[in-house]
C-alpha cells in the first residue's frame, strides 16, 4: 500500500470521527434538552417512592419560604410552617433526647398564642396572650391533674385540680396569695375556707 493510499485512508477515517462527533453531540443535546422539558411539564406529576434529605423547603410560585422541615443534633427534629413574610405560624418537633415533644401555634406577628406537648411523660396545655404571657395552664398524670388562670403578670388567679381522689377550687389574690376555695376530698368530704383579715383560714362545712 503506498503512502497515497495510506493519506486517503486516515482522511476518510478523520472525516467519519468528526461526522460521529457531530452525531453524538446532537444527540447529547436532544435527549438533555427532552429531559429538561419534560421533568418542566411534568413537575406536578411526579412520584418519588422514598426521598431522603437532612432539610426540605417548600416555597411558593415567589420562592417565599412556606414549610421547612428539618433535623437538628441539637434541638431535634422539627417542621415549621411560615407565612409569606416567613414568620412562623405553626410549629411541631420533637427534643433531640426525645424527652419531650410540642406544638405550638402562633399570631401573625410570630408570637406563640398557644402550645401543647409532653414532657417527661406529662401532658400540658398552655394559651398566652398578646404580650406573650401565660394566662391558662393545663397538665398533669397520674399522680394528678389541674388546670390554672393567671393574669397578664403570671400570677396565678384561680385554679382547679384532682389528686389522688379530691377535687379542690381555689381563687388567689393580685399577689398570688390564696384567699378563698372549696374541697371535696377522697372521704366523702366537703367543705369551703377563706382567710379572714388577719390571714387566718376559717372553715365552713
Amino acid at each position: 500500500m503506498d503512502s497515497k493510499n495510506v493519506y486517503e485512508r486516515l482522511e476518510h477515517l478523520e472525516q467519519q470521527n468528526k461526522r460521529l462527533h457531530k452525531i453524538l453531540l446532537i444527540l447529547v443535546l436532544g435527549l438533555t434538552t427532552l429531559f429538561i422539558v419534560g421533568a418542566k411539564a411534568g413537575l406536578q406529576d411526579v412520584r418519588f417512592d422514598e426521598i431522603t434529605a437532612g432539610k426540605i423547603t417548600i416555597v411558593d410560585d415567589q420562592g417565599n419560604r412556606l414549610i421547612e422541615i428539618g433535623v437538628d443534633e441539637a434541638k431535634g427534629t422539627g417542621m415549621r410552617i411560615l407565612n409569606k413574610e416567613g414568620t412562623r405560624l405553626v410549629g411541631i418537633g420533637v427534643a433531640a433526647d426525645e424527652a419531650g415533644s410540642g406544638l405550638l401555634i402562633a399570631d401573625n406577628e410570630g408570637r406563640a398564642r398557644f402550645g401543647l406537648g409532653i414532657d417527661m411523660g406529662v401532658p400540658s396545655l398552655a394559651l398566652t396572650d398578646e404580650n406573650g404571657k401565660k394566662i391558662i395552664g393545663l397538665g398533669g398524670d397520674e399522680r394528678g391533674y389541674g388546670l390554672v388562670i393567671m393574669d397578664g403578670d403570671e400570677v396565678e388567679r384561680a385554679g382547679i385540680g384532682f389528686k389522688e381522689g379530691s377535687t379542690g377550687i381555689a381563687i388567689y389574690d393580685d399577689k398570688g396569695r390564696y384567699i378563698r376555695g372549696m374541697v371535696h376530698d377522697s372521704g366523702g368530704l366537703h367543705y369551703s375556707s377563706y382567710l379572714d383579715s388577719n390571714g387566718k383560714e376559717v372553715f365552713i362545712k
